[in-house]
């Protein structure tokens, strides 16, 4: 790797106020490593403006839809693709932002957009009202959670989610989503 790269790479990254970076397969020691070094990072901010339980909270959600969805990939999958998530983490105009990105299967992308459209929809009671009536079939289900993850984003999050598809080829789409606490 040339040198110069890297002093361009922290330059990028300042000016885009990011403050933790990730890039590679998530797992969960990995998830656990990046909370603590945020939690530390929050403790000594002194401008704080956000409950430092909804900046965790997003942190892990995202994550953990990461680590779900590479479960999922096959292994061939895995060594083709397994590097490519990231999760960034910053602060600017006195919010935190956090962004993450991983690889997801075509088929995933239309069911995806259409839930995260259902609740970009919602008011804030209408997501809690969601939130809680999910829970309660989840309970009943043994579902493992499934679809609860953006909803505790939507509860926690300033604005809408934020989120786009890139079309890598045929079969896959780099899904990318960022969210502002």
């Amino acid at each position: 790797m040339n040198t110069e790269i890297i002093l361009e790479l922290k330059k990028k990254i300042a000016e885009s106020n990011i403050i933790m970076s990730f890039i590679g397969p998530f797992s969960q020691g990995i998830i656990e490593e990046i909370g603590k070094a945020l939690r530390e990072y929050m403790k000594k901010d002194k401008n704080l403006n956000a409950p430092e339980n909804n900046i965790f909270s997003v942190f892990i959600e995202q994550s953990q839809n990461i680590k779900n969805y590479e479960k999922i990939l096959t292994e061939d999958e895995k060594k083709h693709f397994f590097s490519e998530s990231i999760l960034l983490i910053g602060k600017s105009e006195q919010k935190y932002f956090i962004c993450s990105g991983n690889i997801i299967k075509k088929e995933d992308v239309e069911n995806l957009k259409d839930y995260i459209n259902n609740i970009n929809s919602l008011s804030k009671d209408e997501i809690k009202l969601l939130y809680k009536r999910k829970l309660k079939e989840n309970i009943k289900s043994d579902n493992n959670g499934a679809g609860l993850g953006f909803l505790e984003i939507a509860k926690r999050t300033s604005d809408k989610i934020k989120y786009d598809f890139i079309k890598l080829d045929e079969k896959y789409y780099y899904f990318i989503l960022i969210i502002k606490i």
